[in-house]
């Protein structure tokens, strides 16, 4: 038991840095020196420039192994199960939910913040390897993110384009490539990729604490069914996964590795897809609020769970 503390603790410690930094976006933010077009600017030069970076940074610094390989595959297998599972529950849960409601409780459930906030958790408490196995759920994430939950916001259109030719995918391909063609960038190309994969950690959480800072934050008793898609984003969908990946033999780092995105609060792309086609903003804007600040609490026992399994 004091083993379990301790490493919660540890972990926590990790949460506690994060949100530090979150913090300084929130108070920042209220000062009025960072906008809604600063923020949307930071936002694209993550999905664009930075994600992508981390990436291959990550692929990049991986000795190709058979062990490897085998944990990434496994990986990528574990993250289509996570959002199978995640879209799955609240479909069933929210199914008698007005439309543009439901829209956002089942996606404030299904998506994680896998780049921004599972992409530092994941290089604080694992490394490099971490941001190597994370990388792939990002790219399953894109996958879902621009066919099903594009489909539901947009009554039926799928986006297969943008499924297929994104940031998170296109950063993927290219690790792959390094990875499995056993190359290794030359220093010149590298070394800048590597101080841009370094932004990831603070500007990804200085843009999490600028939407806080402009989200409705009170508790309504219109909101209990956004609580609950909260609590099933942060401790049901995770507890699920953990079991089940358990049960199939996953232990260890690569356990942690497919767990830590799995239970990351709710993606902000919830919130742009409302905004995008018309959805309820404001509900979107709330769960994600939500789970960034509970998840402080229920990431590091998510993840200490992980080392105990």
């Amino acid at each position: 038991m004091t083993e379990f503390f301790s490493y919660a603790g540890t972990v926590g410690v990790q949460v506690v840095v994060l949100f530090i930094m979150i913090l300084v976006g929130f108070v920042i933010s209220k000062k009025g020196l960072l906008n809604g077009d600063g923020a949307m600017q930071m936002t694209n030069t993550l999905l664009y420039i930075v994600t992508p970076s981390v990436i291959i940074s990550s692929f990049d610094s991986m000795d190709f192994s058979l062990k490897a390989a085998s944990d990434l595959s496994i990986a990528a297998v574990c993250a289509v199960i996570t959002h199978v599972i995640g879209f799955a529950i609240p479909f069933i849960i929210f199914r008698k939910k007005e439309k543009q409601l439901k829209n956002v409780l089942v996606c404030t459930t299904a998506l994680s913040n896998c780049g921004f906030m599972g992409v530092p958790m994941a290089e604080a408490i694992l490394g490099e390897r971490g941001v190597f196995l994370v990388s792939v759920y990002i790219a399953i994430f894109n996958i879902f993110v621009w066919t099903l939950s594009f489909a539901m916001f947009s009554s039926g259109k799928f986006n297969v384009k943008k499924a297929l030719i994104n940031p998170g995918v296109i950063g993927t391909l290219i690790g792959f490539v390094l990875f499995f063609s056993r190359l290794n960038l030359p220093q010149i190309v590298s070394a800048p990729i590597g101080f841009m994969a370094s932004m990831n950690s603070p500007l990804a959480m200085i843009v999490i604490g600028y939407y806080l800072s402009v989200s409705p934050l009170k508790i309504a008793k219109k909101d209990l069914p956004l609580m609950l898609s909260v609590g099933l984003r942060l401790i049901v969908i995770p507890l699920i996964c953990l079991g089940i990946f358990t049960l199939i033999g996953i232990k260890g780092e690569l356990l942690s590795a497919c767990i830590v995105p799995a239970c990351a609060p709710t993606a902000a792309m919830v919130m742009m897809l409302a905004a995008k086609f018309g959805g309820d903003t404001e509900a979107a804007s709330k769960g994600m609020s939500y789970a960034h600040i509970f998840s402080v609490v229920t990431m590091p026992l998510m993840i200490t769970l992980c080392k105990f399994f």
